[in-house]
């Protein structure tokens, strides 16, 4: 328990040292395009439009809220929608006449879907956003500062709770827009048993990582098992390697200005050691094609010992496992990694603003935060919660996550860095496609990526 709280402590003071300057570089307003999402035209909206209605109507049993989330409460496969259905009923519960609903989006398309709902007035009450995203919204005025809902009303004490860079990355102008609901970096599953089994401990270093995969790159009960499973496609993906190799070496992945700084030896070396990983077979070659989606799926059906992942997936991962789910554990990748999360807001046009706000608080209060915890297998909001964990062989991968949040580097929030993932696949994808100058494919990408952002 110790060990939990002083990572905690760490993880909080050093995300208070990451974030930055709260006053937005560019005050034009971003538009969908700007975000990199459009509007999805998969995602099925259920819900209608919200009558405009006084918060007062709540008693009189017809105030919907409505959110956009890319988690579905009715999942009962998954751990985080139970957990957001267990705060529905409670809110229902405590508020008589007021509905939630959710209308699950996908999720990489939602801030898009969001921007351009704002326009015709047809947003939802609260919306999720993924931090690469925030700055468009939050420049673009759609969500009500909190201190206009509830946390005007907020102690010093509760405040002190939350204080730490992922609290302060919705914050504009001394005003807090979003609160972080699930945190998240990028770092390995790894079948627990697997690892056991082939007398293994758990990989620290790049060499590590490889010599781990070669070693369980086997057939297992007539399945073809390969180490490491990593997804390089430029559409639908996560952080990959790449970022960590980077960090390790300089430390940050942009430039002060916003630009790339992708184009070095740190670079090249990431690249050579992927090529290496696809060349020698521990991770196969169609993974060039691969969506961070395909890889996921492809993991719960026990392709691979170990993958490259989100903490965020590691309850998911456990429900689908085809195998025994509880061998899946988690650990940081080498070199640090870069912090990550949803964040949630409040639609300033919303004519429920003071019920969705209500809402908001609630699914980030101490009691909601054990439930993201202890169904979600998500890592602590609160400072007070971690008291309240009992860390033990089920959830030991809480210790990592804060180990890698320790390690981890916050972006500024007053800069849009969007893309940046599926742009950093980009120079992966050419090396295993042919071409020999790493140096020139990590410029082409630092390019694409800074044109796209106006850089």
């Amino acid at each position: 328990m110790k060990k939990v709280i002083a990572l905690l402590l760490a993880v909080l003071m050093l995300a208070s040292l990451a974030a930055c300057s709260s006053t937005p570089a560019n005050a034009d307003a971003a538009t969908p395009a700007e975000t990199g999402t459009t509007p999805s035209a998969d995602t099925t909206d259920t819900a209608d439009t919200p009558e405009t209605k006084d918060e007062t109507s709540a008693a009189a049993g017809d105030v919907t809220i409505r959110m956009w989330t890319f988690l579905d409460p009715t999942n009962t496969s998954n751990g985080r929608s139970i957990a957001l259905q267990k705060m529905i009923d409670r809110f229902e519960e405590e508020n008589p006449g007021v509905k939630v609903v959710v209308e699950p989006q996908q999720w990489d398309t939602m801030t898009g879907k969001f921007m351009a709902a704002a326009t015709t007035g047809e947003a939802p009450d609260i919306m999720w956003c993924a931090r690469d995203e925030l700055f468009g919204v939050l420049n673009a005025g759609l969500l009500e500062p909190l201190e206009n809902l509830f946390m005007g009303d907020w102690t010093q004490e509760q405040i002190d709770d939350v204080d730490d860079g992922f609290f302060r990355f919705g914050e504009r102008d001394g005003k807090h827009y979003t609160l972080c609901l699930n945190k998240n970096c990028t770092g390995f599953f790894y079948r627990e048993d697997l690892l056991e089994a082939a007398g293994l401990e758990v990989p620290t270093t790049f060499d590590e990582l490889y010599d781990a995969a070669q070693k369980l790159t086997q057939e297992i009960d007539g399945q073809q098992v390969y180490g490491l499973g990593m997804s390089f496609s430029t559409e639908t993906n996560d952080a990959q390697a790449i970022v960590n190799w980077l960090l390790q070496e300089q430390g940050t992945l942009f430039n002060e200005d916003g630009t790339a700084k992708w184009a070095n030896e740190s670079g090249v070396a990431a690249l050579e050691w992927i090529k290496k990983c696809i060349d020698t077979g521990v991770t196969p070659a169609d993974a060039v094609n691969k969506t961070i989606e395909d890889i996921y799926t492809e993991f719960a059906s026990g392709k691979y010992a170990m993958t490259i992942a989100s903490a965020v997936r590691l309850g998911t991962s456990r429900a689908n496992a085809s195998f025994d789910g509880s061998t899946i554990q988690f650990a940081p990748l080498p070199g640090g990694t870069i912090i990550d999360g949803w964040f949630a807001g409040v639609y300033s046009g919303s004519a429920n603003k003071e019920l969705a706000g209500k809402f908001l608080e609630l699914m980030y209060d101490n009691e909601s935060d054990l439930l993201w915890i202890n169904d979600g297998a998500q890592a602590p909001n609160r400072k007070s919660t971690v008291a309240q964990i009992t860390i033990d062989d089920s959830n030991k991968y809480l210790n990592s996550m804060l180990d890698a949040f320790a390690a981890g580097w916050l972006p500024a929030n007053d800069q849009a860095f969007v893309g940046w993932k599926l742009d950093l696949n980009r120079p992966i994808q050419a090396i295993l496609t042919g071409e020999t100058d790493y140096m020139k494919a990590l410029s082409d990408a630092e390019t694409i990526f800074n044109t796209n952002n106006n850089r």
